[in-house]
């Protein structure tokens, strides 16, 4: 149960620094393009995300199984998921369409 905790403590950390890093590194409306363009419905939403998470966690079982370092694929799937859900809250909006018209007041 202490290691479960300890690699969630460090999957929440790894979140949080992915979406700060991809909020900084790509501009405003290019994230709202790419969420536009995959995310703009749930169902899309939820099927790429299970494919991106299944190919993710399958590439990387396979590379680890290759090198036999196998026993850490529990670790090291989950932080790189977990640096994608960073990347898919970064692309998520924080504006809405009438937060312009507030600014001129």
């Amino acid at each position: 149960m202490k290691n479960f905790l300890i690699s969630a403590l460090w999957d929440i950390i790894l979140i949080l620094v992915s979406y700060g890093i991809f909020r900084v590194v790509i501009s405003g409306p290019t994230r709202h393009k790419l969420y536009e363009k995959f995310l703009s419905s749930f169902a899309k939403f939820v099927i790429y995300l299970f494919v991106a998470t299944a190919v993710i966690t399958g590439l990387t079982a396979l590379i680890l199984y290759k090198t036999r370092y196998i026993v850490y694929l529990n670790i090291v799937a989950s932080a790189l998921v977990s640096i994608l859900v960073g990347f898919v809250m970064s692309t998520v909006p924080t504006r809405g369409i009438g937060d312009k018209k507030e600014e001129g007041k």
